[in-house]
């Protein structure tokens, strides 16, 4: 009985002090860049989304090297135009001395208003995003989003402010999901409406609001005439829904599409007058 004891107590001693040892010994490829023990060929498979990156890892030096790229690293693009890339899955990997290693990283892009990424566009490895970014980073891992394109609108959520009504596609599950957990993170509220961005090529267009789409709801107490518009802040009418239409009383529901492409970004208001004085008024804000 002593020697099974003290064989346990052997192997329970180098278990705690190996872990730490490992942990030390794994390089994030960042450091390992700058102390010159590696260099980085990192390309665009071209996308906004999923497995958008080819990365090439040639060791210098004549040691085995283990590395890691975190969930939550920017990959910065050398073309300005182009958008940056948050990594989504994070890898742990070893490249034999003087040896290149290639592997394929998952990412979405996180500049809206930049353009997506060409094939074959040059990366660097960039530093680690905000804390925010890794957080949802995080997330996207965790339910494996990697190509899911609400967790890219997601992103662009976070990295561009853009609304979260914008978080639209894919189903109705994972849309709440995502929705949720940016609203606990950044503390925005989750408006009554969706909003969709131009991702047209032009620069001036990117990442701009193209749409807001929802419902407005309103009640008549008495047959009546009503018109519905959207005004700006200054209270000037800047698209008709219908005017002067006869209703008899009861519960509306008007699904409505805003066309905000050409309007500046700021708080607008769907108005709602009837000619016996009813009104109504609901918040837009891009």
């Amino acid at each position: 009985m002593k020697t099974i004891r003290i064989v346990t107590l052997v192997v329970l001693a180098t278990g705690i002090t190996l872990n730490p040892i490992m942990a030390i010994n794994v390089m994030s490829l960042e450091d390992a860049a700058k102390k010159g023990l590696i260099k980085l060929f990192i390309k665009s498979k071209g996308g906004y989304s999923g497995e958008v990156i080819e990365m090439k890892i040639k060791n210098s030096s004549n040691k085995n090297l283990d590395f890691k790229l975190e969930t939550g690293r920017k990959l910065d693009s050398k073309n300005n135009a182009e958008q940056d890339i948050l990594v989504t899955k994070p890898q742990e990997f070893n490249v034999c001395g003087g040896q290149t290693r290639t592997i394929n990283v998952f990412g979405m892009c996180c500049q809206a208003h930049n353009m997506c990424p060409r094939e074959n566009s040059e990366y660097s490895i960039g530093t680690m995003a905000d804390s925010t970014l890794i957080k949802l980073a995080m997330f996207i891992d965790k339910n494996k989003y990697y190509t899911n394109s609400s967790a890219q609108q997601a992103v662009w959520t976070v990295s561009d402010n853009n609304s979260l009504g914008s978080i639209t596609d894919g189903n109705k599950v994972d849309v709440n999901n995502l929705r949720n957990f940016v609203s606990k993170i950044t503390g925005k509220t989750i408006p009554p409406y969706e909003v969709t961005y131009s991702r047209e090529n032009d620069r001036d267009l990117l990442g701009r609001v193209k749409t807001i789409e929802g419902t407005f709801d309103y009640a008549l107490p008495d047959n009546t005439h009503v018109t519905i518009g959207i005004y700006n802040s200054d209270g000037v009418l800047v698209q008709s829904l219908f005017e002067n239409i006869e209703h008899q009383k009861g519960e509306y529901k008007l699904y409505y599409t805003f066309h905000t492409i050409n309007l500046p970004q700021g708080i607008y208001y769907a108005k709602m007058i009837s000619n016996d004085g009813t009104k109504k008024d609901m918040k837009i804000e891009f």
